[in-house]
């Protein structure tokens, strides 16, 4: 999917549904988030899809409520975005990935439902596979 694409998809589900929570977005879609107390420092969600199952998005719950809605959102890009891949994905980023398509299409539509472009100096279809891993990163901690 295109970025513009991605940036439309996330605009419109807040605008359709008046929330950019991603708990309650991911709760209308049927998909179920868990919140688990792991205390993994390497762990921070991951997103799995099984065909005749419903998907479910796990979530580190030793991060702060702020950051679990960053993981969320990053996770429900991957729902969304990548159904029927049978993705299972860790939001961990590395090197080698951190300019593959699905995480980058990810982190873009986490950014553009969590975020108010208005708020940042530079339109989201501008900004880097790089910069937009950076503004989410900058949002989560421990």
């Amino acid at each position: 999917m295109k970025p513009a694409d991605i940036i439309r998809l996330a605009r419109g589900i807040r605008e359709n549904w008046h929330t950019n929570d991603p708990f309650v977005i991911a709760e209308r879609l049927g998909i179920r988030v868990l919140i688990r107390d792991v205390n993994l420092k390497d762990f921070k969600a991951q997103t799995i899809q099984m065909e005749g199952y419903p998907t479910i998005i796990s979530i580190n719950g030793a991060y702060s409520f702020s950051s679990q809605k960053v993981l969320c959102a990053h996770e429900l890009g991957h729902a969304i975005l990548h159904e029927g891949q049978g993705t299972v994905n860790y939001f961990d980023v590395t090197a080698r990935n951190l300019y593959s398509d699905i995480e980058y299409e990810a982190n873009l539509f986490a950014l553009a439902l969590l975020g108010n472009e208005a708020d940042f100096n530079m339109r989201f279809l501008e900004m880097s596979s790089a910069v937009v891993k950076s503004v989410l990163d900058y949002n989560i901690h421990l």
